[in-house]
C-alpha cells in the first residue's frame, strides 16, 4: 500500500459511504471528524518505506505514479496535511451544533482527497488541477436553495477556473525555459503568469468578489470550509513554490508584489467593510483584511514572516468555525443576518451572538482573543520594515472592530415587548441544550484562552516554518 492513497484514496472513498449515513446525520459527523482526526495523526507519525510490525512487517511506499505523475509523501506537503485534516476535523465536529446540508460530510471528505492529491503531484505546477476539482465539488457545498447563494457558488468556481491555466502555461514556459537556459524571457513571463495564477486562487484584489458574496448567502460552515480547508492549501502550496524554485524564492520582486498585494487587500477589506451592516458580507471582507495580513508576512521573506502566516491560517479555521455555528443560529431565527433582522437576538441567544462576534474579532486579531499574538507579532516585524503596511493593517483590524461593535448594539438593542416574550419562550432544560451550552462555552473559552497563552500555537508555528528552507531573500 502506499501513502498517497491512504491520504487521496480514504477520503473520497469515505466520501461515498458517508452519504449514505444522509438520513443519520451525526453517525455521519462522527465517522467523518474521526476519521480526519486519524490522518491527521497519520500525516505526523506513519513511518514510511519502513516495514510496520504493527502490520505484520508491511511496508508503505512514500510515493506511487499514476499515468505517468508522480505523487510523494514528503516532510513538507505532511505539514500541510496535518493542518488541512485538523481544520477540517473541527469544522465537521461543528456540525452536532447545528443542521448540516445534504451534501455538506460527504463533499467535504472527497475535497479533502482532491486537496491532498494536489499536494503530493509532481511537477507541483499540476496542483492546479486538482485545486479545480476541489472548487467543483465545493460547489456542492456552497449552493444553498435560494438564488444568491447559488450565484455566489459559481463565481467562486469561475475565478478559481480562471487561475487554471494561467498555472499550467506556467509549466510550459518552465519546460521551454529548460530547452533554452540562456534566454531569461522564458523565466519572468513565468512569474508574471504564476503570481497572477496564485492571486485568482487567492481572491486577491481584483479577484476577490466572490468573498462578500459567498459570506453573505452560502451556509456559514460552508463558507468556513472553504476560506479554511481550500484557501490553507492554496497558500501552502504558494510556500511550497517559493521554496522549491530557487528563481522564485530568491527573487526580491516576488516579495515586492506579495507585499504590494497585501497592502492593497488590507486597504480595500478596511473600506469596504467600514459601512457594513450584514455580519455575512462584514467576514467577506475581513477575509479580505486576513488575506492580506498573510501575504504581507509572506512578503516579508524570513521564517518569522512564514511562521506568522501559518499561526494566522490556523486560527482562522476556529475563528471561522465559532462564527459559521453562531451565525447558523442567528441566521435561522431571524431568516437573515443584517443587523436589522437580528436586532435583540443577542439577548435571547447570547452564546451564539458571542461566537459571531468574538469569531469576527479573532479574525482581525482584536486584543485578548486567539488571533492577536499572531497579528502583533507581523505589526512588529512590519513596523520595522514596512511602516506603511503596519498602518494599513492596523486600520483593517479597527474597522472590522467596528462594525462588530455596530453589530454587538443590534443584537442588544431591546425590541418593544420582548422581555415578555422572553419570559414566556424560555427553554425547558434538556441533556442536548446542557451540551450544546457546555460546547459554546468550551469554545468561547479557547479562543479567550490562546489569546492569553499565545505559545500553544505560536511555538509550533515556528517549528512549521522552518520546513521551508529555501524561503527568502
Amino acid at each position: 500500500m502506499s501513502a498517497p492513497f491512504l491520504f487521496i484514496g480514504l477520503p473520497v472513498f469515505s466520501a461515498l459511504i458517508i452519504y449514505l449515513f444522509r438520513r443519520s446525520p451525526r453517525l455521519g459527523i462522527v465517522l467523518a471528524a474521526c476519521l480526519c482526526l486519524l490522518l491527521a495523526v497519520c500525516a505526523r507519525s506513519l513511518l514510511l518505506d519502513e516495514r510496520l510490525n504493527l502490520l505484520g512487517g508491511a511496508i508503505i511506499k512514500s510515493s506511487s505514479v499514476v499515468l505517468g505523475r508522480t505523487f510523494a509523501v514528503e516532510p513538507i506537503n505532511r505539514l500541510g496535511l496535518i493542518f488541512i485534516f485538523a481544520q477540517a476535523a473541527g469544522l465537521f465536529l461543528a456540525l452536532l451544533l447545528v443542521e448540516p446540508g445534504r451534501f455538506y460530510l460527504s463533499s467535504g471528505m472527497a475535497i479533502l482527497g482532491l486537496l491532498a492529491a494536489a499536494l503530493f503531484v509532481q511537477p507541483f505546477l499540476f496542483a492546479a488541477l486538482f485545486l479545480e476539482l476541489a472548487a467543483a465539488v465545493a460547489v456542492f457545498m456552497l449552493a444553498g436553495e435560494t438564488p444568491p447563494a447559488t450565484r455566489g457558488a459559481l463565481r467562486f468556481l469561475v475565478f478559481m477556473t480562471l487561475g487554471l491555466p494561467l498555472i499550467l502555461v506556467t509549466g510550459w514556459l518552465l519546460e521551454a525555459g529548460a530547452a533554452g537556459p540562456g534566454d531569461e524571457s522564458f523565466i519572468r513571463q513565468a512569474v508574471v503568469l504564476l503570481s497572477v495564477g496564485f492571486a485568482v486562487l487567492l481572491a486577491v484584489l481584483p479577484f476577490h468578489s466572490w468573498l462578500p458574496i459567498v459570506a453573505e448567502h452560502a451556509p456559514p460552515l460552508a463558507t468556513a470550509f472553504v476560506l479554511t480547508v481550500m484557501q490553507f492549501a492554496s497558500t501552502f502550496l504558494l510556500l511550497t513554490f517559493l521554496n522549491a524554485y530557487e528563481w522564485l524564492g530568491q527573487n526580491p520582486a516576488v516579495y515586492r508584489a506579495l507585499t504590494l498585494a497585501g497592502g492593497a487587500m488590507v486597504l480595500a477589506g478596511a473600506l469596504f467593510a467600514f459601512g457594513q451592516r450584514n455580519f455575512g458580507r462584514s467576514l467577506g471582507y475581513a477575509i479580505m483584511v486576513d488575506i492580506g495580513a498573510i501575504l504581507l508576512a509572506v512578503g516579508l521573506g524570513t521564517h518569522v514572516g512564514v511562521a506568522a502566516a501559518l499561526a494566522s491560517l490556523a486560527l482562522r479555521g476556529l475563528a471561522l468555525t465559532l462564527w459559521g455555528v453562531g451565525l447558523t443560529h442567528l441566521r435561522r431565527e431571524a431568516g437573515g443576518d443584517d443587523f436589522d433582522s437580528l436586532r435583540g437576538l443577542g439577548r435571547r441567544y447570547p452564546l451564539a451572538s458571542a461566537c459571531v462576534i468574538l469569531g469576527l474579532l479573532s479574525l482581525v486579531g482584536f486584543p485578548l482573543t486567539a488571533g492577536f499574538p499572531a497579528r502583533w507579532s507581523l505589526l512588529s516585524l512590519l513596523a520595522q520594515i514596512h511602516p506603511t503596511a503596519a498602518i494599513l493593517l492596523w486600520l483593517g483590524m479597527v474597522s472590522i472592530s467596528l462594525v462588530c461593535a455596530r453589530g454587538l448594539m443590534a443584537l442588544l438593542m431591546p425590541v418593544e415587548g420582548q422581555t415578555e416574550a422572553l419570559s414566556a419562550a424560555a427553554p425547558a432544560f434538556s441533556l442536548k441544550r446542557l451540551a450544546s451550552l457546555s460546547a459554546y462555552s468550551l469554545s468561547l473559552a479557547l479562543i479567550i484562552g490562546l489569546g492569553f497563552f499565545p505559545q500553544w500555537l505560536l511555538h509550533p508555528a515556528a517549528q512549521a516554518a522552518a520546513i521551508f528552507l529555501h524561503l527568502g531573500r
